[in-house]
């Protein structure tokens, strides 16, 4: 490969050949966009910077329902998933693609913490090995991985040992999210409660959703503008009352995620905002990579005494973190290094019969 197609590959932020279900990867975009942001104002937080309460706000009102939305997304294509794979492949794919990188990475990222613990905002020792699979939460951003990874192997599980179709699951979801209370400090138990309701959602919404005449009516900007105060009202008065019921906060949490896919439907149909399909369609690695990023970033801006404003170094950090960390993932399996993010498990070859899935 020529020198200057191979800087192309590298830095190119052109948009996914493909255009089928773009509007997923638009929503996981903006998602992955309120994830990094949320890390960047608590990361410079932590480090005595100051952030303007208004900044704060924004943070906690989008906190709400970026998380559930990504389950709900990976559940529109569980069945499908399922279905082309059987229960054998399934697993081992969940393995390469979730497991594999969580435990990885968390080795990785919990040896550096310890090595350069007096640079870092969270001061870890050996012990923090052990929560990698018992407090997954402590592992910063890494544990989103090993949920999804637990939710989908157990949803697995229920729908082809037990036969549960989607509505049953639902129910499963719910009655696992008012245990939540009940798991204590084990926060791989916890975010199976939280999420498992979401997941399911996505499976029992998939023929609704991928429905050409569903996509037409969600993807309105009358409609988008129309319930945008309502979503502000709604995540405000959420965040004011923390004290809700899971169960009430779960459902109005809904209206953020429904809010982020008519947008995403919208941006897809005029192919505007590409960038966030590129985003989007990188959107596992830039959650496994962004945080180091970030991190260099700052130091070298504090080493080097730059004074920035708060919201400046926010918009910077943002869209270095985000950048580079899919530069770095194309780096890295241009370099034979992918296997720092999918596993070496090979999938084997599985009859698919007709009562594999019951949806």
């Amino acid at each position: 490969m020529k020198l200057h197609e191979t800087i192309k590959q590298l830095f190119s932020f052109s948009p996914p050949s493909t255009q089928r279900y773009a509007w997923v990867d638009y929503a996981k975009g903006i998602a992955i966009i309120f994830v990094t942001y949320r890390h960047v104002i608590y990361g410079l937080l932590y480090a005595g910077a100051y952030i303007n309460p208004v900044l704060m706000d924004i943070n906690e009102m989008m906190y709400g329902f970026r998380m559930p939305l990504f389950f709900f997304l990976s559940g529109l294509f569980f069945a499908s998933s399922l279905r082309k794979r059987g229960s054998r492949n399934f697993f081992i794919n969940k393995v390469n693609t979730l497991l594999y990188p969580y435990l990885l990475w968390c080795l990785i990222q919990t040896t550096l913490q310890i090595i350069f613990s007096q640079y870092t905002n969270h001061k870890l020792g050996f012990m923090n090995y052990l929560d990698i699979l018992i407090h997954p939460r402590s592992m910063l951003q890494q544990w989103y991985l090993l949920a999804l990874f637990n939710v989908s192997v157990l949803y697995m599980f229920t729908t082809v040992v037990f036969k549960l179709n989607a509505f049953a699951q639902l129910l499963l979801g719910l009655g696992l999210m008012a245990l939540k209370p009940y798991t204590g400090d084990i926060s791989t138990l916890t975010d199976i409660t939280l999420y498992y309701a979401f997941f399911a959602l996505g499976h029992l919404s998939v023929a609704f959703f991928f429905e050409e005449k569903v996509q037409q009516q969600l993807a309105s900007p009358k409609k988008i503008l129309l319930l945008t105060p309502v979503f502000i009202a709604v995540q405000y008065f959420c965040m004011i009352h923390p004290e809700l019921n899971i169960f009430y906060i779960s459902v109005l949490t809904l209206l953020g995620g429904v809010l982020v896919i008519m947008i995403s439907m919208v941006l897809a149909n005029s192919r505007k905002l590409q960038f966030l399909q590129v985003i989007g369609n990188y959107s596992l690695y830039i959650y496994l990579l962004h945080l180091g990023i970030i991190f260099i970033c700052r130091r070298l801006l504090y080493e080097g005494h730059f004074h920035i404003r708060g919201s400046v170094l926010i918009l910077i950090f943002m869209a270095t973190g985000i950048y580079f960390s899919i530069v770095l993932y194309r780096l890295c399996v241009m370099l034979g290094m992918k296997f720092l993010f999918v596993g070496p498990f090979k999938e084997r070859r599985e009859p698919v019969t007709a009562n594999t899935l019951r949806t």
